[in-house]
């Protein structure tokens, strides 16, 4: 066999040498119809100038014995680099694999089948060794998941009929051959296998940076609650950002609810500010109770504050201009002269 290969490899090399006084003749277009791969590598030899070695049998199918034949149509690629992509895809489809030979003109190209490429293929042992690389083996270890499992999702993405996988389950790891682009794609899955799937039932922490008054948003969020609702929030007042703990799934509804009180500009009506009410009539105490009574979720969860002053005989409110102005109202009604 070896004899073969080294005659088709001369025989490249002299149709290179012949190739001058061909020059006259008209560039072959890269047109196949159900045709034999020998006459993909003719048509790189004249527009590429590439020579070819390999032994007879990797011309032909090994699952049939019938000659590997591809159908494709293209249009003429005018760079010998796009040629040269062109080629490597021809051969791809037939299931060939080319390793360049060195220090030989052309350049020329070792062809092997899918046995063939996996014993030559160099093995890396992570995806960023394959940069630069066309085809290779890639050694992979498993920390979580079951190689045995893994192993048929593995194969599902290799290439058929080129890419192999050989699994060692004593030490959970397997050797994955196949073009690079499969094999770091079996990477990620691989990857996303060894990290465990989110679960709505986990506990977590998110925070959130809040445009407007993070106390305003929490007061909103409390009123929002539903009754079956166990999550947590606490406010960072220096940095205006809003904690929130809990089940996954809880904490992700109240980051959607967080995103959409605080994504509208700011209505100066429902601004914070601190504002005093005088009092006539009413005590202070009677006027706090009654307030805080009727603000008792916001009172509860620090977006209003009211405080009295005896001395003074007036109230203090922080809260938004809403809030005070219904806060307003209610003591107007209630601070009469008693019959």
């Amino acid at each position: 066999m070896k004899r073969i290969a080294f005659g088709v490899m001369l025989l490249a090399l002299a149709g290179a040498l012949l190739a001058p006084a061909r020059a006259q003749e008209a560039a072959p277009k890269p047109e196949f119809n159900n045709a034999p791969v020998t006459d993909v590598l003719l048509w790189a030899q004249r527009a590429i100038g590439c020579g070819f070695v390999y032994e007879a049998a990797v011309l032909n199918d090994s699952a049939t014995g019938q000659p590997r034949r591809i159908t494709a149509s293209h249009t003429e690629p005018q760079t010998k680099a796009e040629k040269t992509l062109l080629l490597f895809e021809l051969l791809r489809r037939c299931k060939l694999v080319p390793f360049e030979i060195g220090g030989m003109p052309g350049p020329t190209y070792h062809l092997y089948d899918a046995d063939g490429a996996a014993r030559n293929a160099v093995i890396v042992q992570a995806p960023e060794d394959l940069e630069g690389m066309y085809f290779a083996s890639l050694s992979l270890k498993l920390r979580r998941a079951n190689v045995q499992t893994l192993a048929p999702r593995v194969r599902a993405t290799l290439t058929a009929g080129v890419g192999s996988i050989e699994v060692f389950e004593e030490t959970q790891s397997l050797i994955v051959t196949d073009y690079a682009d499969r094999l770091l794609a079996v990477w990620e899955l691989l990857q996303a296998a060894e990290e465990p799937a989110p679960r709505d039932d986990d506990l977590v922490v998110q925070d959130y940076a809040a445009k407007s008054s993070a106390t305003g948003l929490v007061a909103a969020l409390e009123r929002l609650r539903e009754s079956d609702e166990a999550w947590k929030s606490t406010i960072n007042a220096t940095s205006n950002v809003v904690l929130v703990s809990g089940l996954r799934a809880e904490v992700e509804l109240v980051m959607q609810r967080l995103k959409l009180l605080d994504g509208h500009p700011e209505n100066a009506a429902f601004s914070e500010s601190t504002q005093t009410i005088k009092l006539i009539y009413l005590t202070p105490a009677e006027a706090t109770a009654t307030l805080r009574a009727m603000f008792e979720a916001q009172v509860e969860s620090g977006s209003v504050q009211i405080g009295g002053f005896e001395r003074d005989r007036k109230l203090v409110f922080r809260g938004t201009e809403f809030d005070f102005s219904r806060a307003k109202a209610t003591i107007k009604a209630l601070d009469v002269k008693p019959d």
